[in-house]
């Protein structure tokens, strides 16, 4: 009896996880483990171990679920081999590193996108009102910052870098960014803002890019609206 009750209580309390990688991540910090010196056996023990709860308890898991754990139970066999195996096989680097290195990079995505709902919930008391009542002629529209938010996180879910591939460090920075906007708006017209961020190489710079926007609306320099197509933009100094 005790043990129904505990399955029935674990079965209230079985997290959710957006993707295999922000499993992994849960996994990696709850034990406090270095992302670097990862434990394999027992990584992929405790992921394998979630996908047979979550199938009991009837949760949709994706496909990528089970990929990753292909990619977990790979990792552990290279790691089984012996050293000169190893090397034979020209596995100069350990293994786990790989996997480590898009662990690092999707923890820093998801702080930055962490941070961004912060600021967009903190700012919301001060946007009760819209941008064209409290500057009349200098913002047409009616998108409101949730609008735009979510407008941005659809694009920002649909670039996903290649779980394995090690990304080149790069430096994206808010004025860079925003003359950006100012040359893609340039000539007048309204012009798809997806298009704008589709230009974005990486989802540090759709970050970015989205900030920039931002600002540049709220001081008036840029007016959004909403068409069949989505949010269109344009230049208040070019219209």
């Amino acid at each position: 009896m005790g043990d129904t009750a505990e399955t029935a209580g674990y079965e209230v309390s079985l997290p959710v996880f957006e993707g295999p990688m922000d499993l992994l991540l849960h996994l990696v910090t709850k034990d406090r483990i270095d992302i670097h010196d990862i434990p394999i056996h027992e990584i992929t023990d405790q992921y394998l171990d979630y996908l047979r709860k979550a199938r009991a308890f009837d949760l949709d898991l994706g496909s990528s679920f089970f990929s990753m754990a292909a990619t977990l139970l790979l990792i552990k066999s290279r790691i089984l081999l012996p050293k000169r195996r190893q090397e034979e096989d020209g596995a100069d680097e350990d293994p786990r590193q790989e996997l480590a290195r898009s662990l690092e990079e999707f923890k820093k995505m998801k702080e930055m996108r962490q941070m961004l709902e912060d600021l967009l919930a903190k700012e919301a008391p001060y946007r009760l009102r819209e941008a064209a009542e409290l500057r009349p002629g200098a913002y047409a529209g009616r998108i409101s910052t949730a609008r735009l938010a979510a407008a941005f996180f659809s694009l920002f879910d649909e670039r996903k870098e290649e779980a394995t591939r090690l990304l080149a460090a790069e430096e994206v920075t808010f004025d860079g960014q925003a003359e950006s906007l100012r040359a893609y708006l340039t000539g007048g017209g309204w012009r798809p803002m997806r298009d704008f961020f589709l230009r974005q190489k990486s989802r540090m710079a759709l970050a970015v890019a989205l900030v920039a926007l931002l600002e540049l609306i709220r001081t008036g320099e840029v007016e959004a609206d909403e068409e069949a197509g989505g949010i269109v933009l344009r230049s208040y100094h070019t219209k």
